[in-house]
């Protein structure tokens, strides 16, 4: 998570309506998120940013599951 300090804009999404995926492998995404207040944002992905969301994912999966291993 970035420093509270962080220039980056910051968006508070509370829920993740769905997820539309192009139908090739390796294919843009778009990620329909809502954000506080209701406001709906989309997420354009382009493939590379498509494939490091997965890659960040599964590393993620993992951790989870190494700390619950050790529960």
């Amino acid at each position: 998570m970035p420093p509270a300090h962080s220039k980056n804009p910051r968006i508070d999404v509370v829920d993740i309506k769905q997820m539309v995926v192009a139908g090739e492998p390796g294919g843009p995404a778009v990620l329909t998120c809502r954000g506080v207040g209701g406001r709906l944002i989309d997420l354009h992905l382009s493939p590379e940013a498509m494939t490091k969301l997965e890659a960040f994912l599964a590393r993620a999966n993992l951790e989870q599951a190494k700390l619950h291993q050790m529960h």
